[in-house]
């Protein structure tokens, strides 16, 4: 059992202990505080969802990329990527190719505003989360992403 010690005013009064050995709930609560963070630093600011940015990233390192392959790497439905990708075209955030090899796909670029985007929400990125990490060291925050990318892709399968 872990023991976590957090004042009790922060938690509502409650007792959490047989809660904060789930990673499910250790996550909502961790989520809560890293989505609100995102929110004020990047969605309202930049009118970004998490789920667009991280298109967006993606395709900034992936130049070309399809949006089955988006779909995939980000554990969502095609009628959903879509639906996004729809919406950053219409504001003129993408650039959309067909594809010369098979006409059913679309190679996706940034357009020069989706550039500019992509590296401003990166630089607030860089340091939007540090109030929250500050009291892990360096070497901590480095085995925290390591453990959680490891938790986000497990179960995950190759097409």
């Amino acid at each position: 059992m872990t023991d976590f010690h957090t004042p009790q005013d922060l938690l509502g009064q409650l007792d959490h202990s047989k809660l904060v050995n789930l990673l499910g709930y250790l996550l909502a609560q961790a989520s809560v505080q890293t989505n609100k963070i995102f929110d004020t630093q990047v969605a309202r600011p930049l009118q970004l969802t998490q789920l667009e940015f991280s298109i967006l990233v993606l395709v900034d390192c992936n130049p070309g990329t399809t949006s089955k392959q988006l779909a995939q790497a980000l554990a969502t439905v095609p009628a959903r990527m879509s639906l996004l990708l729809d919406r950053l075209d219409g504001r003129s955030l993408i650039c959309r190719e067909q594809s010369v090899v098979d006409k059913r796909f679309q190679h996706l670029t940034l357009s020069n505003s989706g550039v500019a985007l992509v590296n401003k929400a990166l630089s607030i990125s860089t340091t939007m989360e540090e109030a929250l990490l500050r009291h892990l060291t360096r070497g901590e925050r480095t085995v925290l992403m390591e453990l959680l990318w490891k938790v986000a892709m497990a179960g995950r399968k190759p097409e």
